[in-house]
């Protein structure tokens, strides 16, 4: 008898640490965009729907990432068998102008340890037809492990057979003094900083600038790969999956570290320049209120630009 005691009390205790270890089960469906017509409507931002057999209770904030404040609480229960709900979001805070942008983030939790965040933009978009101020909701994608390449034409467009990346590189001349600006651009998508090349005399010198970088959960580069060549057929491609294990090309450049046209290079000055850096960010920058320029790559000043870069390369083949 003392033994049936023995095992029910283990079974019981084992099933209490089950039960305190399992998490409550949610399914969150987002809408990644939009329209709030007039600043009075309020529209379905995501729904919820209870994936356990028991109910739940779920609270829901709404935070300002730029105020760093909540500004809505919202408590519901959820049983097993409710369809999804819908929670609705509306215009927050007014925004003075168009183009203006407010990020917030709503955090969902329950008693039972389940924890989901969203992340939104909204921005001021335009006027109704009673001159009212509408806006427009916008999901505030996270780009992780996104590669990030300085302005210029794509391998892939020059020698199609060569990769299938959208990596650009950028045709340098280093004849001319001063400094040289050009777009860094993440995931062939945003502009999301600056590469610098600093010529003064004989020494050279690459820097980048991110955007917002240092700044909270804004631009964080895990990765640095700067190639200077010759030609363009001494290019060696990194990987397009950074791992840890993988090792990048042989490169004796690095960024922010000088180097001799005429020792480095041999004297040439028409060489071909490849940024590849690994980067982390989101759309819209965290918590600054505002957004990463679209990388519109065949406007026509872009387009001008890449042909101009092409005319003073040497021959290809």
């Amino acid at each position: 008898m003392k033994r049936l005691l023995a095992i029910l009390l283990t079974l019981s205790l084992a099933a209490a640490m089950i039960s305190a270890l399992a998490k409550d089960s949610l399914s969150i469906d987002v809408v990644k965009e939009f329209d709030f017509g007039s600043p009075h409507v309020e529209m379905d931002v995501f729904t919820i729907t209870n994936k356990n057999p028991y109910a739940v209770n779920v609270t829901i904030t709404v935070f300002d990432e730029a105020e760093k404040k909540n500004l809505q609480i919202i408590h519901l229960t959820l049983n097993p068998s409710d369809a999804p709900l819908p929670i609705k979001a509306r215009v927050y805070k007014p925004l003075t102008k168009e183009g203006d942008i407010n990020l917030y983030r709503y955090i969902i939790t329950t008693p039972g340890g389940y924890k989901n965040e969203q992340f939104y933009a909204q921005k001021r978009t335009g006027v109704n037809l009673y001159n009212e101020p509408t806006y427009t909701q916008y999901i505030n994608s996270r780009y992780k492990n996104n590669t990030a390449t300085s302005f210029g034409p794509h391998f892939r467009d020059v020698t199609p057979g060569l990769t299938k990346l959208w990596y650009m590189f950028t045709p340098l001349n280093l004849s001319v003094q001063g400094r040289q600006t050009y777009e860094l651009v993440g995931s062939n998508m945003y502009v999301i900083g600056e590469v610098y090349v600093d010529v003064y005399g004989d020494t050279v010198t690459v820097t980048y600038h991110n955007y917002y970088d240092g700044k909270g959960g804004n631009t964080n580069t895990r990765q640095e790969f700067l190639g200077i060549y010759n030609s363009y057929k001494d290019v060696q491609l990194p990987n397009d999956v950074p791992v840890k294990s993988y090792v990048n090309p042989p490169t004796k450049f690095n960024f922010g570290v000088p180097f001799s046209i005429q020792y480095d290079l041999g004297g040439d000055t028409n060489v071909i320049m490849l940024v590849r850096n690994v980067v982390d960010y989101w759309r819209f920058p965290r918590p600054e209120n505002t957004e990463f320029r679209r990388f519109w790559e065949n406007n026509a000043e872009r387009k001008a630009l890449r042909e101009s870069m092409l005319s003073f390369m040497d021959p290809i083949y």
